[in-house]
């Protein structure tokens, strides 16, 4: 059997090594948001599909992601955009 792959912030990924978060993500609602700290312990975040790093500088591919509420997880733009957005 062929496997599927797709990229992510240039990487290429097993798709089946990261249907179980998208599945997961897919039933949450997300909002697009600047990534802030919650506490002076607390100085990034990591998207729950792929790892990518989320914090505060001056680069928003890394400032700038989807953020679930209820959970505070986040997740990156490119996997929104990729596997979130067109499910909504």
């Amino acid at each position: 059997m062929m496997e599927n792959f797709v990229f992510i912030h240039g990487d290429e990924w097993k798709k089946s090594d990261v249907a179980e978060q998208i599945e997961w993500a897919i039933t949450k609602s997300w909002v697009k948001e600047k990534w802030n700290t919650v506490s002076e312990n607390w100085d990034h975040d990591h998207c729950e599909i792929c790892g990518w790093k989320l914090y505060q500088c001056d680069d928003p591919v890394h400032v700038v992601g989807y953020c679930n509420i209820e959970s505070n997880n986040w997740i990156c733009t490119e996997c929104y955009g990729q596997f979130i957005r067109e499910t909504k």
